[in-house]
């Protein structure tokens, strides 16, 4: 596996990248605008727009031949070594109903993996930085998973009413629920974070979550020594096709319990 170069440098990048999404996602938060709809089905507001905008800008002032992958507003350069993945506003619902669960998602990939990753949380003024060979911080503290686990000790997170659709596995949820201490739902990119702190042990997300979705989450989770994978156990890589969507995801802070989660939620 081929590290990436100057990875420290594109960190601190990512985390300029974070302070505009916070000032931008902050401001529009104070006023929320009404949503609309896209085509499948997801809303939008002027702030996920607005967000995303400022990021692009900065970006392609700072590296112009990098790739870019936004939700908003499509792609450019995929081809190249280095591309940024940005999902402005993860969690809209949660942002356009007035509660704080949202954040924004800062990737970059370099040859298709993603090697840094931003969970910028606008409203707590939390943020998660994970670097691919170096320990994820939390407001710049380093941070790690809780190890050494049993199912009954695991505090799991899920998505809420909408986690079934498509191929998520009720009956495997069911079970694996019913075997870990207690459960959170609807807490979105922020329970990845909170993972990485030793919070949460298993974090679960449905399918149909194009790549802005997850390349932030897995840097985060990798680098405070968890593990991140689809439903098949697949990591996760950047995907060009935006109509593209994972078999879900699946976090685990101790690595050890990732493939018994696994052979639960498939079974």
């Amino acid at each position: 596996m081929t590290k990436a170069p100057d990875l420290k440098e594109f960190a601190i990048f990512a985390g300029h990248l974070a302070d505009l999404s916070r000032s931008v996602a902050q401001r529009e938060f104070q006023n929320i605008p009404a949503f609309q709809n896209k085509q499948d089905g997801s809303p939008v507001t002027a702030a996920d727009e607005a967000v995303e905008a400022e990021l692009l800008r900065a970006i392609r002032a700072k590296y112009p031949d990098h790739g870019i992958l936004g939700e908003e507003s499509g792609s450019s350069n995929l081809d190249r070594d280095f591309v940024w993945v940005v999902d402005p506003i993860d969690g809209t619902k949660s942002f356009a109903t007035g509660t704080s669960t949202f954040g924004s998602l800062i990737a970059l990939c370099y040859q298709h993996r993603p090697v840094v990753g931003v969970i910028e949380l606008p409203v707590s003024g939390w943020r998660y930085v994970g670097v691919e060979g170096e320990p994820t911080t939390f407001n710049d503290t380093p941070v790690t998973t809780r190890k050494d686990l049993t199912l009954a000790d695991c505090v799991l997170s899920a998505s809420g009413g909408e986690f079934f659709r498509g191929p998520a596995p009720r009956s495997g949820f069911e079970a694996l629920r019913q075997q870990c201490d207690w459960t959170v739902y609807g807490a979105g990119c922020s329970a990845f974070g909170s993972l990485s702190r030793g919070l949460i042990d298993i974090c679960l997300e449905g399918a149909n979550l194009a790549t802005f979705d997850f390349c932030a989450l897995a840097p985060v989770v990798e680098g405070a020594g968890g593990r991140i994978t689809d439903w098949r156990g697949q990591p996760f890589s950047l995907v060009a096709d935006m109509n593209h969507r994972a078999e879900g995801v699946v976090a685990t802070g101790d690595v050890k319990l990732h493939d018994e989660v696994l052979r639960i939620l498939n079974a």
